[in-house]
């Protein structure tokens, strides 16, 4: 996109001295504008958004300052110009209603779990050394294992190749493959960290977002119209 890029992690801008994390966001957007077009990505947004009112203490309350910033930040006075602000969160339940309405994150993309040939892609991926070394095995089919780690992300088939990779050399320091057997045993120790009711939550909530910004979108345009 021949675009600037910024990378926020959500609770480095948290400050305990009053203003600081509102000055944090404000500095963000400033040098957006400056370097444009720039593309702002905040990184567990879910820290700095969530729903107003439902804390507790001096922590909820500059959470809320810096949510309210961010608001008048994207959809204020001051327009942002081919400036795109993206947030990853992997509980959007929890973000406030009024950073999803049109103007600030409209828009709704879920990443859901890699699927059969995504799992293989990334165990091809994470057992490429193995195979330069000829560590891995004949006995290691990776169709077949990309089969049975279904749920897997690709962080958690990342920590079972290296769970699997450090089983055999628990087994034999002086081991020279990392076999099927070691797969199995690994499987045991790294679980999917995604269940099939997490996916359908947000699959559920990913849905609900949309007919909302659609329902937005329509009154939008008939009141536009009329």
């Amino acid at each position: 996109s021949e675009a600037n890029f910024i990378q926020i992690k959500g609770p480095s801008l948290l400050s305990m001295w009053v203003g600081k994390s509102e000055e944090g966001v404000r500095k963000i957007f400033e040098r957006a504008r400056q370097v444009s077009p720039c593309v702002i990505f905040f990184d567990e947004i879910d820290s700095l958004a969530g729903k107003r009112g439902e804390g507790y203490g001096g922590s909820s309350k500059v959470t809320e300052n810096v949510l309210n910033q961010l608001l008048s930040e994207m959809d204020g006075i001051e327009d942002l110009k081919n400036v795109i602000v993206i947030g990853a969160t992997n509980r959007p339940d929890i973000l406030d209603p009024a950073l999803m309405r049109p103007g600030r994150f409209d828009r709704i993309v879920y990443v859901s779990v890699p699927n059969k040939k995504g799992r293989e892609k990334i165990l091809e991926i994470h057992t490429k050394n193995m195979e330069k070394n000829k560590v891995l095995d004949k006995s290691v089919n990776l169709k077949k294992l990309a089969e049975e780690t279904e749920g897997y992300t690709g962080a958690d088939i990342e920590a079972l190749v290296r769970e699997a990779g450090m089983l055999a050399l628990r087994k034999n320091i002086n081991a020279k493959k990392v076999m099927k057997e070691h797969f199995d045993k690994a499987m045991e120790k790294v679980l999917p960290s995604v269940s099939k009711n997490d996916q359908q939550r947000y699959q559920q909530i990913e849905s609900k977002y949309l007919k909302s910004a659609k329902a937005a979108l329509a009154d939008a345009s008939a009141s536009y119209t009329g």
